[in-house]
């Protein structure tokens, strides 16, 4: 029942956010893949038994539709990624306040600000855009997996540079972000990277 619920309310919600926060027709269109990515990462999220299934079933919804708006338009809407790092991290203190195991929610919380400092270093060096690394602290539930979660995420990231190093020997530097973002919009975008490495994180631990 939980994992019903958790699926057909995570692909509701990222369905929604798509819709509200998109900026092009065409990716609103695309609302079907995101709510089916974030219930099937519910699902997932219910039948591993992670911690904090509400708060990552969220989490995954808010990268999901993070990764559909970035891979059609390549921008991380900054509603989607305040919101999923909000959540994230609100499961982190739910977590550990729950729990009996206070130093992992502390481990986990110090883990989500050494990615999002890697992800600010590659910002400053022009490979990244700075709603990845807003986005970056969404992956706070994966992290309660231990050192398998960081290294799996990192490798999501490092897949994402990676392929940006790729485009800008083949192709030339894309052009001026758009209005109200910061920083150059990247070549290649990395939320749909990132939300695989999120689940990857999650299955595996």
């Amino acid at each position: 029942m939980l994992t019903a619920l958790l699926a057909v309310g995570a692909g509701a919600g990222a369905a929604g956010v798509i819709r509200s926060t998109a900026s092009a027709a065409r990716t609103r269109r695309l609302w079907w893949v995101g709510a089916v990515a974030a219930a099937a990462a519910a699902a997932v999220v219910a039948a591993t038994d992670a911690p904090v299934p509400i708060g990552s079933a969220i989490a995954g919804a808010g990268l999901a539709a993070a990764a559909v708006v970035d891979g059609v338009e390549g921008r991380v809407p900054a509603r989607v990624a305040y919101g999923t790092s909000t959540v994230a991290g609100g499961s982190l203190v739910a977590y550990a306040l729950l729990s009996e195991d206070l130093g992992g929610a502390v481990r986990a919380a110090a883990l989500t600000g050494l990615l999002v400092a890697g992800c600010a270093v590659l910002w400053v060096a022009g490979a990244m855009g700075f709603g990845d690394v807003r986005l970056a602290a969404g992956t706070a539930t994966a992290m309660l997996g231990g050192p398998a979660a960081v290294v799996l995420i990192a490798g999501g990231g490092l897949l994402g540079t990676g392929l940006v190093a790729v485009r800008r020997r083949l192709v030339a530097p894309a052009g001026r972000a758009p209005h109200g973002a910061v920083g150059r919009r990247p070549p290649v975008p990395f939320a749909p990277s990132l939300a695989v490495a999120w689940l990857v994180a999650v299955v595996a631990t």
